[in-house]
């Protein structure tokens, strides 16, 4: 009988141990470290590209930016004529 007992013992034991090893997730490997590291940097970079062209866009199209470059624009055309006035050989 002690044989017996032993044995099925032995036998729940291997059980156990298959299932546990079974159920244990994996470490990844290395390469799959560095595909998982290059998705994150990859996703984080696009998202500060789109959040940058986004501020530009806003900076482009503000008020301010608009009045600027108008203001730009009616001082070199003023200059522009002054040049014109001054220098022209009629």
């Amino acid at each position: 009988m002690r044989p017996a007992v032993s044995i099925a013992l032995i036998l729940v034991a291997l059980t156990v141990l298959a299932d546990s090893a079974q159920g244990e997730p994996t470490e990844p490997t290395l390469t799959q470290k560095f595909e998982k590291f290059q998705n994150k940097l990859q996703a984080f970079a696009e998202s500060i590209a789109d959040k940058t062209k986004a501020a530009f866009q806003e900076l482009h199209h503000s008020e301010f930016s608009e009045k600027t470059r108008n203001w730009f624009s009616e001082q070199f055309q003023t200059l522009k004529e002054k040049f014109n006035e001054k220098f022209s050989r009629d």
